[in-house]
Order: structure tokens, then C-alpha cells, then sequence
């Protein structure tokens, strides 16, 4: 046993897993400590509302940086990781100056039927800027395989956030609490990459505008299709919160809200964490021209058993001791945790295979992908709508079809590392 033991330690992706975890777990222990204070300081409505806000900005971050920031990971050259840096930065700036314009004369909440919220949603503008800024040094920092700093600035982030809803929320801020404590661990978070690499950004910006203008055409790919296919991801993730909100009422998405929450914990702990890993260990085969397949297939493996222990106690508990832990007015939540887990442990186990698309450029194939698990997501709700549904039955449907678009993408990103990742491994050998 303490040979195995000795083995795994010695595991590159093991080894940066467990760094990347341990960073997660004291950030989610605190967000999981600080929830039932929380659901008891705030209501079902307000967090629907924040759960809104939060989609609408999980959707614009997938292209505040233009997708760049996805690309610096894979040059071989420092120099231009550098640019691709700058590229992000500077893509970052005009992208949330347009939002916040649009945001502060166009009434969003009025369009969504949440008139409560419309004096609060050009905020959004300020956390797209600060998790921007945070994607593209998080970028950077798997690059240099950073780890504990990657880890270091979760922590911040996640712990700012919450400690800051939780004082607003004892002051009786109300709603403005709950979304002032999401840009306030927005902007510790990126401040503290920041931090960490002044030296990185002032080398950035010794880009010239020629040097800037070459690599944003040699990863043009990155804006005009990837992003695409981020988009399809992010509105197909996201879409499901709005339909709650709007369809049935604000106080649904708000226990859609905490069960993603909840759930998300896992996710971040060890699908995340995994693919960040997977992510750079994989870009560092192909660059030295070596065959991923051995390695792919044992991460999903080793992901498939760790997640279905914690699915699995999550299920079994939930039910037992969810009211007593954040209240009675949340037992719905509990019910939707359970819905919610056989997807998310798809995505936990599946969503490092992500990466393939982007270490191969093979964006056309996942915008594909995307295409179909949004298409299946959308039917999921449509059908729900035109057949007046509960919102429980609703959920049932969007879980397992959005569950089955992940095993699609799966599937698509196996063949693109078969046929485009084996070839050019084949290749390289024989030269």
C-alpha cells in the first residue's frame, strides 16, 4: 500500500491535482461553511436573482478575452505567450467597457421579468472585467505550471465572496448584498494574480503592435470559432437558470441556484483541477510530439472512481440532513441536488476531454459538439414549456439530455485525439 502510495506521489498529474485540490478544498470548506448562514440571511427570490446575475456572466466570460487567453498555453515560445497575455488583457478592457454600456442603458431585468434587479445589472460590467483579468493569468499560471498560485488565488477569490455576502448580509443589505459580495471576490481574486505577476505583465506589455497583430492572426481560430463553441457551452450551461426564473419563478432558480452551488463544489475540487492538469500535461505531449491516448484513458479512469464515491454520498445524505443544515424553506433543494448529480458527474469525469479541441485547433469539430449538447438542452426545455410541467420534471428532463451531450462531446473529442492526435504523433516518430 505505501508503495502505491509512494507511485502516486511520484505521478506528475497526481502530483499537480493534489496542489490544485488542496487550494479548492479550503476555498469551497469556507464557501460550504459560510451557505447555511447565508440561506438564512438571504431569501429563495434574492439568491434567483443572483443566480441570474451569475448566468448572464458566466455567458459574457467566455468571450471577455476574445478566447485568447486559451491560447497561452500552447506556444513553445515565452515570447509569445507574452503576447497572446497582452492580447487577453487589452481584449478584456474593450470587451467590459461594451458590456457595461450596454448593461447601464438597456433594462435587462425588465426583458427577464425581474424589474427588482434592473438597477443592479450593469455590476455585472465590473465582475466580467476582474474574472476576466483573473481567466487570463489563471491561463498563464498553467503555463508555468503555477499550481500553488493557481490555488492560492481560488482561495482568495472564494473566501473574499463569501465573507463579504456574509457581512452584508448581517448589515440587512438584501439583494445589493448578495451581488456586491460576488464582485468583491471578483476583483480580490484577480488583484491577487496580479500580485503575483507584476513582473509577467510589465514584460506584456513591451508587445509591439506588429508582434500583436502576428499572433492574433496565427490564433484567429480562438475568437472566430472557439468562442463559438465556448458560447454554445456556457448559454446551453446557463440557459437553464433563466428558464427557471422566467418560466416558473425566481424562488426555483434560486434552489436551482444553491443546488449548482452545492454540486459545483466536486466539480471545482476535482473536474476542474483535473482539467487544468490535463490541460497543460496534455499540450506538453504534443508539443514533444508523444501519443496522449495511454494518458487520457487513465485520467477518466481515475476520475470515474473518485467521482462516484462522492456522488454517491451526496445522494445518500442529502436528503437526511439538507433542511436541518440551511433551513426549511430550502428543502426543494435537496431534491434537485439528486437530479442534478448523474450530470454532474459526467461532466466531472468527461470535461477534461475538453481540452483535446483546444490542444489540436480542432474547433470546427467542437463547435459541433457544442451545437448538438445545446440543441438537446433546448429541447429539454421547450419540451417542458409546451407540456406545463413541474419544475421538478423539468429539471429531470434537462438533466439527462444535457447528460447525454456530454458523453457526445466526449465521444467527438476521442475522435479528433484518434484521427488528428495519433496521425501527428505518427508523424513526429517517423521524422
Amino acid at each position: 500500500m505505501s508503495s502505491w502510495i509512494q507511485k502516486q506521489g511520484k505521478n506528475k498529474f497526481i502530483s499537480a491535482l493534489s496542489i490544485l485540490i488542496a487550494g479548492s478544498a479550503v476555498s469551497n470548506l469556507i464557501l460550504i461553511s459560510i451557505t447555511p448562514l447565508l440561506t438564512r440571511l438571504y431569501t429563495p427570490e434574492e439568491f434567483g436573482v443572483l443566480s441570474v446575475y451569475s448566468a448572464i456572466l458566466y455567458m459574457l466570460m467566455i468571450i471577455v478575452s476574445l478566447r485568447y487567453e486559451a491560447a497561452i498555453v500552447l506556444p513553445k515560445k515565452i515570447k509569445d505567450a507574452y503576447t497572446l497575455l497582452y492580447i487577453a488583457n487589452i481584449s478584456t478592457c474593450i470587451v467590459s467597457i461594451t458590456v457595461f454600456v450596454a448593461m447601464y442603458f438597456f433594462p435587462v431585468g425588465t426583458w427577464l421579468d425581474i424589474p427588482m434587479a434592473s438597477n443592479y445589472f450593469w455590476l455585472i460590467a465590473i465582475s466580467l472585467f476582474f474574472v476576466g483579468i483573473f481567466q487570463n493569468f489563471n491561463n498563464w499560471a498553467l503555463r508555468m505550471e503555477a499550481y500553488g498560485v493557481i490555488s492560492k488565488s481560488k482561495v482568495v477569490m472564494n473566501s473574499s465572496q463569501g465573507f463579504s455576502q456574509l457581512i452584508f448580509g448581517f448589515l440587512h443589505f438584501g439583494l445589493i448584498g448578495l451581488i456586491m459580495g460576488e464582485v468583491v471576490g471578483r476583483i480580490s481574486g484577480a488583484l491577487k494574480y496580479i500580485q503575483f505577476y507584476k513582473k509577467d505583465i510589465r514584460m506584456s506589455f513591451k508587445t509591439t503592435r506588429l508582434e500583436a497583430k502576428a499572433l492574433a492572426q496565427r490564433y484567429i481560430k480562438f475568437p472566430l470559432v472557439s468562442s463559438i463553441s465556448g458560447l454554445l457551452f456556457s448559454a446551453g450551461t446557463n440557459l437553464p437558470t433563466l428558464f427557471l426564473a422566467t418560466f416558473f419563478d425566481v424562488q426555483s432558480a434560486g434552489y436551482y441556484y444553491l443546488a449548482q452551488k452545492l454540486l459545483t463544489v466536486p466539480e471545482n475540487l476535482i473536474g476542474f483541477s483535473a482539467s487544468q492538469v490535463y490541460l497543460t500535461q496534455v499540450a506538453q505531449l504534443v508539443n514533444n510530439g508523444e501519443s496522449v491516448r495511454a494518458y487520457c484513458i487513465e485520467t477518466i479512469k481515475k476520475l470515474v472512481i473518485i467521482t462516484l464515491v462522492i456522488m454517491v454520498v451526496i445522494d445518500l445524505v442529502t436528503p437526511l440532513v439538507f433542511q436541518y443544515i440551511f433551513g426549511d424553506e430550502w428543502g426543494t433543494t435537496a431534491t434537485f441536488i439528486q437530479i442534478l448529480s448523474i450530470m454532474y458527474f459526467t461532466r466531472i469525469v468527461l470535461q477534461p476531454l475538453n481540452s483535446i479541441f483546444q490542444i489540436y485547433e480542432a474547433f470546427y469539430s467542437q463547435v459541433s459538439a457544442e451545437l448538438i449538447r445545446f440543441i438537446l438542452i433546448i429541447i429539454a426545455i421547450v419540451t417542458s414549456s409546451i407540456f406545463s410541467v413541474t419544475n421538478v420534471q423539468a429539471l429531470w428532463s434537462i438533466s439527462i439530455l444535457t447528460t447525454v451531450g456530454y458523453i457526445i462531446c466526449a465521444l467527438l473529442a476521442w475522435q479528433v485525439m484518434r484521427k488528428v492526435g495519433e496521425k501527428q504523433y505518427v508523424t513526429k516518430s517517423e521524422t
